[in-house]
């Protein structure tokens, strides 16, 4: 509500803010009880609902937000979001308890402002480094030390004491280390999709909001009926199949973004668009099957929030560096259009658009190469095996 009627830009920085504080502590919990109030059996299906609807906010966000930017104001984005909080609301109140509270346990103020200098700190700096000329300046510097210091002190609290901020005996499992990982790509991956596939099409292909919001709204409709295609699957396909399918995939769309044509591209990039949600759609749930069903019970909110947390980081990251790689590629084609003498307010927009989808497209090629390339890691998985049903006589 306040984003809403924030009076300015500053204002809106504080009231996201304050949102992103509050949001952080219900996905990764959400996804915790789930784990807790089903049995291990039924965890890939539920784990598989469950993302389909924690999917389905960030990828078709856009396009509800362009919809409604275009129709009315953007300040109906936040609002409508209230109602929709007080129905969630209500609904907590039906979720099962699912353990004992302890009077005993307490909160890691240390460990919590470490982190939050740390993350914030690291995230000033991949954001503020964008652009050659600032990337050794003296505030980069001081924000990247800042971040190390900070989460080196988390790790070193970790190893020495009891009460930390979340248990590192997390990171013994392979399969949710490697899931960690794959998380941390998928998430750079997707968000910088997300980010990058508007401004393309509302830049150098001068598609309106509302356009832009359709040719995307595809990736969203694969994305959750794979998911849910998944979940019926997931115990009886081996988890690592559907990785590689998904990466695949995922990969050709990249590079089937990467060759949209300049005019009449919209039939192109809603086909691009479906076909990055099929394979997102293939790894989100595996993913998080491998990376919790092998944990502890206890060790499973601690994993939530350190898995949640490392998706957010691989968001801010993968923005962050194909930004920084964005400009480059722009800057680069500038120079080529201005060897004959031309300065870059004489050139014309034509041709400043096609130096601008150049660097895209280029973009999503390095994303593709990416996405492939962390394909042989998934041997690292160990097999998960579900199960076996016992009949109940009598």
């Amino acid at each position: 509500m306040l984003c809403s009627i924030a009076p300015s830009p500053a204002a809106l920085i504080q009231f996201r803010l304050i949102q992103g504080t509050a949001a952080g502590i219900i996905q990764p919990l959400s996804q915790a009880i789930l784990l807790d109030v089903y049995p291990q059996r039924d965890h890939g299906r539920m784990l598989a609902i469950w993302g389909g609807t924690i999917m389905a906010g960030p990828i078709l966000g856009p396009v509800l937000g362009g919809v409604i930017t275009d129709l009315s104001s953007w300040r109906w984005i936040f609002a409508l979001n209230v109602p929709l909080g007080f129905i969630a609301i209500l609904g907590v109140g039906q979720v099962p308890a699912t353990a004992e509270l302890d009077a005993r346990t307490g909160i890691d103020a240390v460990g919590i402002v470490l982190l939050v200098l740390g993350v914030g700190s690291l995230q000033m700096a991949l954001e503020r480094s964008i652009g050659a000329a600032r990337f050794f300046s003296a505030e980069i510097i001081a924000e990247a030390a800042i971040a190390i210091l900070a989460l080196a002190a988390i790790a070193v609290r970790g190893m020495r004491s009891r009460f930390t901020l979340f248990k590192f005996e997390v990171f013994r499992n392979l399969n949710f280390v490697t899931s960690v990982f794959y998380n941390f790509i998928v998430g750079a991956v997707l968000f910088t999709t997300i980010v990058f596939l508007p401004a393309l099409s509302e830049g150098p292909l001068r598609y309106d909001a509302t356009q832009a919001g359709l040719a995307l709204s595809p990736r969203g409709i694969g994305t959750m009926a794979m998911m849910f295609v998944v979940g019926y699957l997931i115990d009886r396909i081996d988890h690592r199949v559907f990785l590689a399918s998904g990466l695949l995939i995922t990969a050709s769309a990249l590079l089937v973004i990467s060759r949209v044509p300049t005019s009449d591209g919209e039939i192109w990039l809603a086909s691009a668009s479906a076909l990055q949600g099929l394979g997102i759609g293939l790894l989100f749930t595996p993913l998080s099957a491998l990376a919790f069903s092998t944990l502890a019970p206890d060790q499973r909110t601690d994993a939530a929030g350190v898995y949640s947390l490392l998706r957010q980081l691989g968001c801010a990251t993968g923005v962050a560096t194909m930004t920084a790689v964005l400009q480059a590629k722009i800057h680069s084609n500038f120079a080529d259009l201005m060897r004959d003498g031309a300065v870059a307010a004489q050139l014309p927009a034509q041709a400043i658009d096609q130096a601008t989808f150049a660097a895209y497209t280029g973009c999503f090629q390095t994303m593709a190469i990416i996405t492939a390339g962390v394909l042989p890691g998934i041997l690292l998985f160990r097999v998960l095996r579900a199960d076996p049903v016992v009949p109940i006589v009598g």
